[in-house]
């Protein structure tokens, strides 16, 4: 059995700082750091804040319907409705059709 005064000491674990003119530099050259700067500068400039949405609640007269399962229907006038079937399901798993060259 080892003693515990001969395990090393494990270092803490470092988190890499997130520099986007550094990454934009090893992406793309010096021409992409340049961009990144001006683009970050641009930023600061303006001194945007990013907007919070505020929740939309909007009041209805019955309880939704599922237009996946019963379709669309609006009445247009007292003779006149405009309806649209349900599609039917579309297969999530489908494989893509292959491109052909020539």
């Amino acid at each position: 059995m080892t003693d515990p005064e001969e395990l090393e000491e494990i270092p803490e674990v470092i988190q890499p700082i997130s520099d986007p003119v550094d990454t934009a530099r090893r992406r793309h050259g010096a021409a992409g750091a340049i961009l990144a700067a001006g683009m970050f500068g641009v930023d600061i400039a303006l001194g945007r804040k990013p907007k919070e949405d505020a929740p939309v609640v909007i009041a209805s007269s019955s309880d939704p319907t599922d237009i996946d399962t019963d379709g669309i229907r609006i009445p247009l006038d007292a003779a006149t409705d405009l309806i649209a079937p349900p599609q039917p399901p579309s297969d999530p798993y489908a494989p893509k059709p292959r491109r052909r060259r020539g």
